[in-house]
């Protein structure tokens, strides 16, 4: 290859030089610099859902911490069907559920759909701080809408 190239004139040199330059830019940015740099954008977007995240939580933190510290109600004598209904009502939450099943006496399966999330662990946290209502399992989805969840509750009473 070198004996082809030096048999060549030297314009004829020149141009397969600087088109052998042209062709090695192209691959490394096409190869190396393009994914680079595609990547970097898709994590910069995790980095920013991260800290959308950090900020619920806290925000659910602080609505945690500012919970009335009272004894729980355990012998409530209403339903977890009811007592589900009109706590979810008094704080706003009723128009969000879409499906509330029994399952037994002490025990409720929740579904809600464009619930927002501070008003929703607020209740979760009212729920458990004053009646007794523990959280057993949750399911949650992002809607696309900032602050604003559907999912699946599992809440037991203990």
């Amino acid at each position: 290859m070198r004996a082809w190239f030096e048999n060549l004139n030297p314009r004829e040199r020149l141009v397969v030089g600087v088109g052998g330059i042209f062709a090695v830019l192209l691959l490394a940015w096409a190869y190396l610099w393009t994914p680079l740099v595609t990547r970097a954008s898709e994590l910069d977007g995790t980095v920013a859902d991260k800290r959308l995240l950090l900020i619920d939580l806290q925000r659910a933190a602080a609505l945690s911490a500012n919970a009335p510290a009272t004894e729980p109600a355990r012998e409530s004598v209403e339903s977890l069907v009811v007592l589900v209904a009109n706590t979810a009502d008094s704080v706003g939450l009723s128009d969000s559920f879409s499906q509330t099943r029994p399952d037994g006496a002490d025990s409720i399966n929740v579904n809600f759909r464009d619930a927002p999330f501070d008003i929703l662990v607020g209740w979760l946290v009212l729920l458990d701080s004053t009646y007794g209502v523990a959280v057993e399992s949750a399911t949650f989805n992002g809607t696309g809408e900032s602050g604003v969840v559907s999912g699946q509750l599992f809440l037991t009473r203990f």
